[in-house]
């Protein structure tokens, strides 16, 4: 193990930050019961907040009203409930749009839930989260969540309302809402509050919603869709389990689909009569008999709705609304997440602005209501009213060394190639363009040709033969486009008869939205034919020109440089400098799970490790494992396997290993943070023994880092802010006042905001072994490997291996192993 005094240091300066984290500057001191609450007829989240809310608001308001629940099946309360049965008691509510409900509650049997311990671990007289901790910090948040989780649509740790919502179109809107966190830090309690948003079914009559999923212009005639056609299938997966209200004469139900019929007003049904006798009917003979109602429509779809023990009704279309309120929770279609991202998208200081917020804003942030909440008062909670101020220290930038030991100027993260050669040029000896545009004349993509192997010239790779040209044919044709490419490439190469192997580089012209294709094209060319392939859409080859044009081509140049496996450029500070003088490697670990709502797929767990002695050449290994599991189930082999490919192409061990770990929650740490370090271990020995080493095993540092929070920074002085976005500059890192009081981690922005407020990264180090807990060179080289990504002049959000290995799971997604 080093000593801590003993790595170099690069220089940083003090800088302080306003942090979107708001100080609790009382804790409350009463002690809660906690009770069960059971509903067995019930499983929707929704629903049970709407019946706790009737027991508060309506039936038993007196016993009810300030109880804090959880959505699921726990109830606190400051006081002791007075129920029938001293401990337990059962209501029976009538909710609108439910009906009759039977609701038991019941005493928890155990202490009270209350803050001392938390209070202690605060202080240091408690070096772990106990337990009694955890559930007092839950707790917490329960009761800054509970007034707005009890008025607007949320999911738990973030409320979503209609003002200054974006209709979608096809069926969906965006609202805006607030995410709430209560975080521990060291000495404090930290509420983290920040902007979100939300996709939502557009609540209206079935059939317009319907007609605008499918973006028809028309009457309800055009839904007389048969079943399994391609429009039956969009409607069935789009209102899956969607809440719809059925009006009737005298009542509302509200009720929630399981499927379509078609012809509705046509689907026939026994009909049990007084006598018990039973007649044939209609969906439609039976609403005119027994409502009154002639459907307008009886040939269009209409919805089936479960009503158990494997019975179902079907109700016409035309008679259906969908619920307000109703959060869209499967994967968004491409164009939509362009449109989430630019509806989620605020300069820092209108972000920080809309946090804090003003009396009178369209959407209050929960920030103005602390102070009046009743469940906040109630506690005896008190929350400031300002956002902390963290004193943090900003990084100098790392040297991005490039051919003959010239450095380039990094600002704010970014750096420009135009004067330099790259570290390793390679040569490109055979290339072909396959051309899938839409509007791009050949003349065009011929001069786009021109200049970019003028580029990689320029930047010192060889280039021994034109390109062929191919005009591809899209869709289904993409395996063989890209293997006739080949062919004319080798062709135009020179290559002799019978040369088989690839040419060097597939240069794919793709539209402007061609996600499938371009999955396609990564598949033929990764997968069935071992090419490398490089991607460039025609709108960014028709709008650039001169300056523009060339800057475009050399990064283009330095991503295909790359992918022949030269260098671009080697970071260099003090620290990672110091790291890299022993042998090493980097990995990068991760699990790609499936996307929303979808079932049967394998989840992908991802390492990435370097091999050369700059940090800067990496290599991949993947394994399926069961659906969603977060640990990585083979990580040792993964590390036998990668240990054992470093040393071949070294001819030696390493002696220090870094490993940056993405995807872990924070209760997740102690686990399987532990498990997969005694798994890399355990790779370590077993390599050891079987090529029987006499060196010492390597030292090794594991690193969480972490992308899916909520903590911002913002300049407390604008001068202190990029000019151009208003963010942070990159390079600020801070831990003091934000710490997390049982494990050593800091937050690092490393990366140039552009558009929006930057989200800096949170790095957090369960075990160390190189550098002693001293975080400082451990922020150092994380910085530096920020600049180390190959295909890019500009810095990441997250060290290189980890950007690489997110890469590789996305390829996993691509092929549906």
């Amino acid at each position: 193990m080093t000593s801590a005094s003993t790595v170099p240091l690069g220089q940083r300066r003090p800088m302080a930050v306003y942090a979107n984290a708001f100080d609790v500057t009382k804790i409350p001191v009463k002690a809660y019961e906690q009770y069960d609450v059971m509903t067995p007829d019930v499983e929707s989240v929704r629903w049970r907040h709407r019946i706790v809310e009737r027991l508060q608001n309506h039936d038993a308001p007196k016993v009810f009203r300030l109880c804090l629940f959880d959505g699921k099946s726990i109830l606190y309360s400051a006081a002791p409930l007075d129920l029938p049965d001293g401990t337990s008691g059962n209501y029976t509510l009538v909710v609108p749009g439910k009906g009759r409900v039977t609701v038991k509650v019941a005493r928890v049997a155990g202490d009270t839930v209350t803050f001392d311990d938390l209070i202690k671990f605060l202080t240091g007289k408690i070096s772990d989260q106990t337990p009694k901790v955890s559930v007092a910090l839950n707790l917490l948040q329960f009761i800054i969540r509970q007034a707005p989780n009890l008025k607007y649509p949320n999911n738990g740790r973030a409320y979503f309302t209609s003002g200054g919502s974006k209709d979608l179109r096809g069926g969906l809107q965006l609202f805006r809402g607030f995410f709430q966190s209560v975080r521990p830090a060291i000495g404090r309690v930290l509420v983290n509050v920040d902007i979100s948003a939300a996709a939502m079914y557009k609540p209206g009559p079935f059939v317009d919603i319907a007609l605008e999923v499918l973006n028809i212009r028309g009457n309800a005639r055009a839904l007389s869709y048969r079943k399994h056609s391609k429009e039956w299938n969009i409607l069935s997966q789009f209102f899956r389990n969607v809440l719809v209200d059925i009006k009737l004469p005298k009542k509302t139900v509200t009720k929630k689909i399981v499927g379509l019929v078609e012809a509705a007003g046509r689907f026939p049904f026994t009909q049990e009569q007084e006598d018990g006798s039973s007649l044939p009917t209609t969906v439609a003979e039976y609403y005119h008999k027994t409502y009154n109602i002639r459907l307008s429509f009886p040939d269009i779809i209409g919805i089936e709705l479960s009503r158990g023990s494997g019975k179902n009704t079907v109700i016409p279309a035309e008679l259906c609304t969908v619920a307000a309120g109703q959060r869209y929770t499967r994967k968004l279609p491409q164009n939509m997440t362009s449109m989430m991202v630019d509806f989620s998208k605020f300069r820092p200081e209108k972000r920080l602005e809309m946090i804090v917020g003003q009396k009178g804003d369209r959407v209050q942030p929960p920030t103005l209501e602390y102070a009046t909440s009743p469940y906040i008062q109630d506690a005896g909670m008190e929350i400031a009213e300002k956002p902390i101020m963290l004193q943090g220290q900003m990084l100098k930038s790392p040297t991005i060394f490039y051919g003959k030991k010239q450095a380039a100027d990094v600002n704010n993260g970014a750096w420009n190639i135009t004067r330099q050669h790259l570290h390793s040029p390679e040569i490109i000896k055979a290339w072909a363009v396959v051309d899938y545009s839409l509007r791009l004349d050949q003349c065009i993509i011929k001069a786009f040709m021109d200049t970019l192997e003028q580029c990689c010239t320029a930047r010192g790779m060889g280039v021994r033969a034109k390109p062929a040209y191919k005009r591809g044919s899209g869709v289904g044709s993409i395996d063989r486009d890209i293997k006739e490419a080949c062919s004319l490439a080798l062709v135009s190469a020179g290559a002799p008869p019978g040369y088989n192997k690839p040419p060097d580089i597939v240069l794919v012209i793709l539209p402007q939205s061609a996600a499938d294709i371009r999955q396609d094209v990564k598949r033929a060319g990764d997968v069935t034919l071992g090419v490398s392939t490089q991607c460039v859409r025609e709108d960014n080859i028709a709008k650039f020109s001169g300056r523009q044009l060339d800057q475009y081509c050399n990064n283009i140049a330095i991503k295909i440089n790359a992918r022949l496996m030269g260098v671009n450029s080697i970071p260099s500070s003090p620290a990672y400098d110091w790291f890299t003088k022993e042998d090493f490697m980097f990995f990068g670990a991760d699990v790609g799970h499936p996307g929303p709502g979808v079932q049967n797929k394998p989840s992908v767990a991802s390492v990435v490790f370097s091999y050369d002695r700059h940090g800067v050449k990496y290599s991949a290994t993947s394994r399926v494992q069961q659906p969603r599991q977060e640990r990585i189930g083979e990580l040792g082999p993964m590390v036998y396997d990668a240990i054992t490919r470093y040393g071949k192409v070294n001819g030696r061990a390493p002696r220090r290993l870094m490993l940056f770990r993405d995807g872990l929650s924070e209760g997740e740490y102690a686990g399987v943070g532990e498990l997969e370090f005694q798994d890399i271990k355990e790779a370590v020995r077993r390599v050891w023994a079987e090529v029987k080493l006499n060196d010492p095993p390597p030292l090794i540092t594991y690193l969480i880092v972490g992308k899916r929070h909520h903590v911002r920074f913002f300049p407390t002085n604008p001068q202190d802010g990029d000019r151009k976005s208003g963010n942070v500059q990159a390079g600020f890192v801070a831990s003091e006042g934000i710490a997390n009081p049982i494990a050593k981690d800091f937050y690092l922005l490393s990366h140039g905001g552009i558009l929006g407020t930057s989200r800096p990264a949170h790095y957090i180090v369960l075990k160390d072994e190189i550098f002693n807990f001293d975080v400082r060179p451990i922020q150092e080289v994380a910085y530096t490997l920020c600049h180390a990504y190959v295909s890019a002049t500009r810095s990441v959000s997250i060290p290189a291996p980890g950007v690489l290995c997110g890469c590789t799971t996305i390829f996993f997604d691509v092929w549906e192993l």
